[in-house]
């Protein structure tokens, strides 16, 4: 891919040139309104290009150099919890169905190498996690031949977060919750027939491992013979109790799911809820999640709705039992590995725990954003921005500070907006934005957008936005008739 490496100067030139007929309304000089330093990924059809950082001044420094002429790689933050060093790094994946993780310092200099792994390990909510204090960090390296069983499973690797060296690794892990002071952690065996027929929960502290419980599925009273097997899991810690919850099937009875209670001192599980989800349980899709409350009197459980391979019903569940069903009728849609548009986007969870954003897309493909409080169980959804026909949301993230920035609309007008919990969305502006980036103290926005191509009426072609929260903006950096598209992972 040529690189391009342009002075301030020339990006004046070029946006006087380019930007006169576009309807861009953003900031047109030769200076900067305020600096920017943001990751990108550059890419061009024929060429899957490079991940950057990318200043005013141009690129400052190439990260990844993708070979010429592949069309197979992809640049990714890692899950939801990418930001390392309180904000001085994002962790990044660069790759095929395999490459390398790296947490990558925004202000310049030698990345944190975090090993080699399938793509899978970044495309979840929690499938990358730093410990609360960012000390320690954790993926599970997904076996590629999991995707064809009927439950995912890799390695849980384990990392010092800062110097990149690896701790342990855990085979058969499918799910695991990160902590300051260790980990907990689901690992699936299967038995001769690849059916998950148990599961240990399992607590590290740092140095040595105890197996909490050995859970077994459900099977049908009264029936001989039936095979059945764990599909999918998710766990979180509540104080002195670990909480499981699990997707099964039997070939007689179908799909189910479980929520069980186990102390943390090890001892017999206690169920809490089961019951039917609305569609089957998919190792691509990340349909199976267990959020407890802040106050820790309950939590928010999300099963398959059935609509989609990766759409989701949620409910309330109270360690009593009681289950209240959410926006009833209604699908909300969850990460799923390998798709474009849904690996890695959706169910976002504020960084302290406090507030979900989610969308839901009716059969009509109609689609809605909306914020729930996590603070206690019970709440109801606000709804923040409904979608008509032919428009969609695009992207949503959170910034560590609690304020959600989202693009929705459609792909020949849309509009970057933000809303923090219990407040109104405000319009950041108006554009054809398609990806977008946010920065650890959430007062700058890295935005990807079209703009139709000056030469050539129905070639779009592409830029890089800058945008602060004083109302500033600027292009970062002008694409050309190369079609070189830039996607921002994070900026500073």
């Amino acid at each position: 891919m040529k690189k391009l490496v342009s002075s301030v100067l020339v990006i004046g030139a070029l946006l006087a040139i380019f930007i006169s007929g576009s309807g861009y309304k953003g900031f047109i000089s030769a200076q900067a309104p305020f600096d920017a330093r943001a990751i990108v990924w550059e890419s061009t059809p024929q060429d899957n290009g490079q991940v950057e950082t990318v200043t005013p001044a141009g690129v400052d420094q190439v990260l990844v150099d993708f070979p010429a002429g592949d069309q197979g790689n992809w640049a990714e933050r890692c899950g939801q919890d990418y930001w390392a060093a309180k904000g001085q790094g994002a962790a990044i994946f660069a790759g095929a169905a395999s490459g390398s993780i790296a947490i990558y310092p925004l202000a310049g200099g030698d990345p944190i190498p975090l090993g080699t792994a399938n793509r899978m390990a970044c495309a979840g909510p929690a499938t990358f996690q730093f410990s609360p204090k960012g000390e320690r960090v954790g993926y599970i390296n997904y076996a590629a031949e999991s995707l064809d069983r009927s439950f995912p499973y890799g390695d849980i690797m384990f990392y010092d977060g800062a110097a990149g060296t690896q701790q342990t690794t855990f085979d058969w892990g499918t799910a695991f919750s990160l902590y300051d002071d260790g980990a907990l952690m689901l690992r699936m065996y299967p038995d001769g027939k690849g059916n998950a027929t148990e599961a240990d929960l399992d607590w590290w502290d740092g140095s040595a491992k105890q197996t909490l419980v050995t859970l077994e599925p459900v099977y049908p009273p009264d029936k001989k013979d039936v095979e059945c097997g764990f599909t999918s899991g998710s766990v979180a810690r509540v104080g002195n109790s670990a909480y499981v919850l699990t997707g099964q099937r039997c070939e007689t009875g179908g799909s189910s799911w479980r929520l069980v209670s186990v102390p943390m001192n090890g001892g017999a599980a206690t169920e809490i809820a089961s019951g039917q989800p609305g569609g089957g349980f998919f190792p691509e899709s990340f349909t199976t999640e267990l959020l407890a409350t802040k106050d820790g009197k309950g939590f928010l459980v999300a099963v398959p709705s059935g609509l989609e391979r990766n759409t989701t019903r949620l409910q309330w569940v109270t360690p009593d039992g009681q289950v209240t069903p959410i926006l009833e009728g209604q699908h909300i849609l969850a990460d799923r590995f390998g798709e474009r548009l849904s690996e890695g986007r959706h169910m976002m969870l504020s960084a302290d725990g406090s507030t979900l954003a989610f969308v839901t897309v009716s059969g009509n493909g109609y689609q809605s954003l909306w914020l729930l409080d996590l603070s206690t169980p019970g709440g109801t959804p606000a709804l923040i921005q409904e979608q008509g026909a032919n428009e969609r949301i695009f992207q949503y993230v959170w910034s560590p500070t609690n304020v959600l920035y989202y693009i929705g609309g459609s792909i020949e007008s849309n509009s970057l907006s933000s809303v923090t919990p219990g407040g109104s969305p405000q319009r950041v502006e108006r554009g054809r934005f398609f990806q977008l980036a946010v920065s650890y103290d959430g007062k700058k926005v890295a935005a990807g957008e079209w703009y139709a191509n000056p030469d050539s009426v129905g070639d779009d072609l592409f830029k890089l936005d800058a945008f602060d929260t004083s109302g500033k903006s600027y292009v970062l950096k002008q694409g050309d008739t190369t079609h070189n598209q830039m996607v921002p992972l994070a900026v500073q």
